[in-house]
């Protein structure tokens, strides 16, 4: 079982704040939109797969960028 590392709002703005990115950037990374990025920084709450999402791309550096790479995360 994976652990979540669970984010408050105000987490995620500062982690987003600190990568330098906007909003679009930050949640388009882990394809989320950027309405629904927003709903998540004023409170409402991130799915488990959010976060588990936004701990590999931002904090792990994991890229995700092209179908190669995430066929090879699927696979392992």
């Amino acid at each position: 079982m994976i652990k979540v590392k669970e984010y408050s709002s105000q987490d995620l703005i500062q982690l987003r704040k600190k990568l330098d990115l906007n909003q679009s950037e930050f949640w388009q990374a882990i394809n989320v939109t950027q309405s629904g990025g927003s709903r998540y920084e004023s409170g409402r709450k991130v799915p488990d797969q959010v976060l588990i999402l936004v701990e590999l791309v931002h904090e792990r550096k994991l890229d995700l960028s092209t179908p190669t790479k995430r066929l090879k995360l699927i696979s392992r």
